[in-house]
């Protein structure tokens, strides 16, 4: 049959004379577990391909044909259902044949197109550019990939044949496709729990790389590997004959053997000598049930020293790409630390092909319990993304690669986004938009409220709350954001604050000053303004009063100047209290000082802060006393009725006698009025008394009055008295 008579076929069906037989080796390992119609399904995909390949050769020579046959016989070692194989065998037929999509549908049915139709657009994309990289591409790439993960699967072993014969390409292209299996299709390979794949793809492209470092390193292995035979295989049975003595009959002890890309990653990113890495003794135990999972553990910790804070569960909490076993560190014969996997077979089974071996071609059953996770995190995405199943965005929008160590989270409308693993509700709000970060003032995880640091986790929904009236940032912010996005933008925000904080609170400390001499800053306009900040020496009134806020200049001159130049002087007059409304004074932020803590009600002194915008002390603070007159800085403050009925903090010392249960009775007379208590310090007065200095939270200085004289009428006070830091 031609090339050319390929199309006409297509367009009608085979009969049985144009069918291929398939290849012995390929069709004897069909045989193990696909009925008669599932591989007559697959000896016509491989006729599809076979004859729309014709003519057609690889970089080495050999027929092309030999590539699709190579990648679907991988599917098949994984026992893939047969529109999977099919898929492998004409995964390239769009893209370098006379082949449409209506055809394969006519033929083989939506499925097998729809994997074909995307692996080809997977296949077109070019993701090798590392400075081009967008998070949204990321998440459109996999939400596309989720509404059939048979894409991905097929895509991946693709890639697996063409590292293992990448030696007949141009060395340039070598590097390239190396680069880009180890910044994607590993990390793909990991997110759908296909260990050993990703582990055989790490390594061909590390070899590649870097030829002579792996050789190195292959040549080390292969010279320590007698001694840690004999350690290992000593070790091994040691494990197997306690297990078995202890009722774990069925129960299987491998040297877990690490995969060369993995210890060049360690050696290079601990620091460690090779010798180091090595010498960590991997063994993995298999049983039948996770009772007997756990059973196992409590045998080797009872005959082998456990090292401390080295455990992890991750049976009961499986990691998100479905991975399940215990894992523990011990000191094994002569201290030797080995590191020990606990897993069912079935588990183990999931850890080496990862969705492949939950996929049930014939039933389409849901796997039971044992479900990978990946697979419900890819189905929940495409459930997610009904509305746009249009795998044509493959080609516009991904071109980047994929992190192992991200977390992938949901909008509440549904839209997924990837971060940096260790991300909090921060590094979330301003990924998704920078306004939503700057007015963030709470956030929600699976409808439950978090802290703003809370470290968020793959699959979650986070909900972001804003507030317009509180849009400031906090410089604490930076000491657990992740992402380079959130921390440019924190520290812009918080530069913008101090200046902007800066320039109110110099506005009134000049305004405050120039009341003193008889005026008002709104008395100086246009010309004779102008005029006066030519005299200063700067170019606008908003950076005058900014310099003013950050002490880069002194009030009392900077009005005599003014003062100066409408030539006013009526004598000093007396200056009114700022006003506290709303935590700020004439739009200032206002913080209350830890020193003293005042209380609404309470006489108090407002301290224009370079860094904080306005701080209120109490008037008695001696933090504040000795400045008062000195410093146009400080200047007196009263409170705004709203600033009723606000909680606020304050300390008080009491010294009682020094008997069992007095810290209960205190604490009940608290507790009878309803006062929180923040904190409580003691100290031993002397061998008959006993100090307490607590903090407490109430409404005003009435509340704080009432409360010390309840406390002064317990039989056992001697004294209480306000904490106020006084001078």
């Amino acid at each position: 049959m031609s090339e050319h008579a390929l199309p006409s076929i297509l367009l009608n069906d085979f009969s049985a004379n144009h069918l291929l037989r398939l290849p012995p080796k390929f069709y004897k390992t069909a045989k193990t577990y696909l009925n008669n119609e599932d591989i007559k399904k697959i000896q016509k995909a491989y006729s599809v391909a076979f004859y729309a390949h014709e003519g057609q050769e690889r970089h080495d020579g050999s027929k092309y044909i030999t590539h699709p046959l190579e990648v679907a016989s991988v599917l098949l070692g994984l026992k893939m259902d047969p529109d999977s194989i099919c898929a492998a065998l004409m995964h390239d037929v769009l893209e370098d044949c006379d082949v449409n999509k209506s055809n394969l549908e006519t033929l083989f049915g939506n499925d097998v197109a729809e994997i074909v139709d995307g692996v080809s657009k997977l296949s077109k994309l070019d993701m090798t550019s590392k400075t081009d990289v967008d998070a949204n591409n990321l998440q459109k790439m996999m939400l596309a990939m989720s509404k059939d993960v048979r894409v991905l699967l097929v895509k991946i072993c693709d890639r697996l044949h063409n590292m293992r014969t990448i030696e007949h390409l141009p060395r340039f292209k070598q590097i390239q496709k190396s680069k880009e299996t180890i910044e994607l299709y590993g990390p793909l390979a990991l997110r759908i729990g296909m260990q050993d794949i990703r582990a055989e793809l790490e390594d061909l492209a590390f070899r590649c790389i870097h030829p002579l470092r792996a050789s190195m390193l292959e040549t080390a292995i292969n010279k320590s590997s007698g001694g840690r035979k004999r350690i290992v295989t000593k070790i091994r049975k040691e494990l197997k004959r306690r297990l078995k003595s202890n009722g774990i009959e069925d129960v299987g002890v491998k040297g877990r053997e690490k995969n060369i890309y993995s210890i060049y990653r360690k050696i290079k990113s601990k620091h460690k000598p090779f010798s180091e890495i090595l010498d960590v003794y991997g063994f993995r135990i298999l049983v039948d049930s996770v009772d007997d999972c756990y059973r196992s553990l409590g045998i080797i910790h009872n005959y082998f020293s456990p090292i401390e804070n080295r455990f992890k569960d991750y049976i009961a909490i499986p990691k998100s790409n479905g991975y399940q076993a215990l894992h523990t560190s011990l000191l094994a014969l002569n201290a030797f630390p080995i590191e020990v996997q606990i897993q069912t077979r079935n588990m183990s089974e999931i850890a080496s092909f990862g969705i492949a071996a939950h996929w049930q071609y014939k039933t389409k059953e849901k796997s039971k319990g044992s479900e990978l996770r990946a697979s419900r995190w890819l189905s929940g995405i495409a459930d997610l993304q009904k509305n746009s199943n249009d795998p044509s965005e493959f080609t516009q929008s991904i071109k980047t690669d994929l992190d192992s160590n991200e977390v992938f989270l949901f909008s509440p409308k549904g839209d997924v986004y990837a971060l940096r693993k260790g991300s909090t509700p921060i590094d979330f709000a301003y990924e998704v938009h920078s306004d939503l970060g700057n007015t963030i003032v709470g956030c929600k995880v699976n409808r439950n409220e978090v802290p703003l640091n809370i470290e968020l986790e793959t699959g979650q929904t986070v909900e972001i709350i804003t507030s317009k009236n509180n849009s400031e940032a906090d410089p604490a912010w930076l000491n657990y954001v992740v992402t380079s996005k959130a921390r440019t933008y924190i520290r812009a925000k918080l530069r913008k604050q101090k200046t902007s904080d800066a320039r109110k609170a110099g506005k009134v400390m000049l305004e405050t000053e120039l009341k003193r001499g008889g005026s008002s800053l709104s008395e100086y306009r246009g010309s004779s303004l102008k005029k006066i900040l030519n005299s200063i020496g700067v170019s606008s009134l908003n950076k005058l009063l900014t310099e003013l806020g950050l002490g880069k200049r002194t009030g009392s001159i900077i009005a005599e100047r003014f003062n100066s130049g409408l030539q006013i002087r009526e004598g000093i007059k007396d200056v009114k209290p700022v006003l506290i409304l709303d935590n700020k004074i004439e739009s200032v932020t206002v913080r209350f000082a830890r020193c003293c803590l005042p209380v609404y009600g309470e006489k108090v002194i407002a301290h224009s802060d370079t860094e904080r915008g306005m701080v209120i002390h109490h008037e008695r603070c001696k933090q504040v006393t000795p400045f008062i007159k000195k410093d146009p800085r400080y200047m007196p403050a009263i409170w705004g009725e709203n600033k009723k009925n606000h909680i606020y903090k304050a300390r008080i010392d009491i010294s009682t006698e020094d008997k069992v249960g007095v810290l209960s009775d205190l604490g009940s007379v608290f507790a009878r009025f309803g006062i929180n208590i923040g904190f409580v310090n003691t100290k031993k007065i002397d061998k008959n008394f006993a100090g307490f200095e607590i903090q407490i939270e109430v409404k005003d200085k009435d509340e704080l009055k009432a409360i010390m004289q309840k406390i002064r009428a317990t039989k056992f006070t001697k004294s209480c008295k306000r904490n106020i830091n006084e001078k």
